[in-house]
């Protein structure tokens, strides 16, 4: 199997549907068929969905979840026949979803790529909930757009504009910020990158943020350039926390 090529694995005693083949292919899918569960044992990488007939675990639902913790992809149930009940009990075991047979090519992609969307988003906004960025004596949450003191874990408080602000200097450390920029970032393009706005709000922040307001060491002003966020900055997991 070609490493560029992604591949389907069904799990099924019935022949494949040459047509099915075919289809896949111009996606660059492989088709990799087993008769049985037993089977699986062969594979070492993970397939792009998982298709598996209901009449092979019906009578042990339990198997689904098995077959999750092995694969983390879209798993589909077939079935050769309508049978309302088998799958009502496949969808609550954990199934991603339950299909008739024959299978229709362009049904079967467009299901695998909604279950892979909808995956990936899930993953993404797991990832974006146990993120958190530390730095100086700060802790900053971005899924909750929350700032804690590290040491007493209160919440500052700051306003959307002044979290944004915040936001965007974390997220580029010692990287030189425009006004420009940071007119966009506070939604108020309209404005001259002169206009002295932004710096009435970086001002409110520094004096929330920094241990000398009039001697601001996190937030520092770049003449003729913008600002410069100077401190380190350390993202972990939530999981992580306790080795911060």
């Amino acid at each position: 199997m070609l490493s560029h090529r992604k591949y389907l694995l069904i799990i099924d005693d019935a022949p494949i549907d040459e047509q099915l083949v075919q289809y896949f292919d111009k996606f660059d899918f492989d088709i990799i068929q087993y008769s049985s569960l037993s089977q699986l044992e062969n594979e070492s990488e993970p397939p792009a969905a998982l298709l598996v007939n209901c009449s092979l675990i019906q009578e042990d639902p339990s198997l689904i979840d098995n077959l999750y913790r092995r694969y983390l992809v879209p798993l589909l149930v077939i079935s050769d026949e309508p049978n309302e009940n088998a799958c009502v009990k496949m969808l609550e075991a954990g199934a991603d979803d339950f299909l008739l047979k024959p299978l229709h090519p362009r049904e079967l992609h467009a299901r695998i790529s909604a279950i892979s969307r909808r995956v990936s988003r899930s993953a993404k906004d797991n990832e974006q909930e146990k993120e958190v960025l530390l730095f100086a004596n700060w802790r900053l949450y971005p899924a909750s757009r929350q700032v804690l003191d590290s040491n007493t874990r209160e919440e500052l408080q700051l306003s959307a504009g002044e979290y944004d602000l915040l936001l965007a200097f974390v997220r580029q450390p010692q990287r030189v910020l425009g006004r420009e920029f940071l007119l966009q970032l506070t939604k108020n393009a309209d404005l001259s990158p002169f206009d002295r706005r932004i710096d009435v709000q970086i001002s409110r922040l520094r004096q929330k943020i920094e241990t000398d307001a009039k001697k601001p060491a996190l937030i520092k002003t770049i003449r003729n350039g913008g600002y410069l966020f100077t401190s380190r900055v350390m993202t972990l997991k939530e999981a992580n926390e306790s080795k911060a």
